[in-house]
């Protein structure tokens, strides 16, 4: 799930700035909409718990997403990378 959100999440931020976004931010916020998650499941009274490895499951699938941004950022910026020879 949190693979597909920060995809998204990636994808819009980059059409709507019409340039290449910054991938840590987009992984962080991804983070730390999980953290918040997490935490919204300790203080909110439901019946769900919070747990330390969701958590790391949600930052892993935000990390995967970062990975694929990465290859399609190439591809839809070719000028945003520097050429070192």
């Amino acid at each position: 799930m949190f693979a597909g959100w920060t995809f998204l999440v990636g994808l819009f931020r980059a059409i709507y700035k019409e340039r290449r976004p910054s991938l840590w931010k987009v992984f962080f916020l991804a983070c730390f909409y999980g953290l918040l998650i997490e935490f919204l499941q300790y203080v909110v009274p439901t019946n769900r718990s919070p747990e330390t490895l969701d958590f790391v499951a949600d930052a892993f699938g935000a990390l995967f997403a970062i990975f694929v941004l990465h290859f399609i950022f190439r591809s839809m910026f070719p000028s945003d990378q520097t050429h070192t020879a």
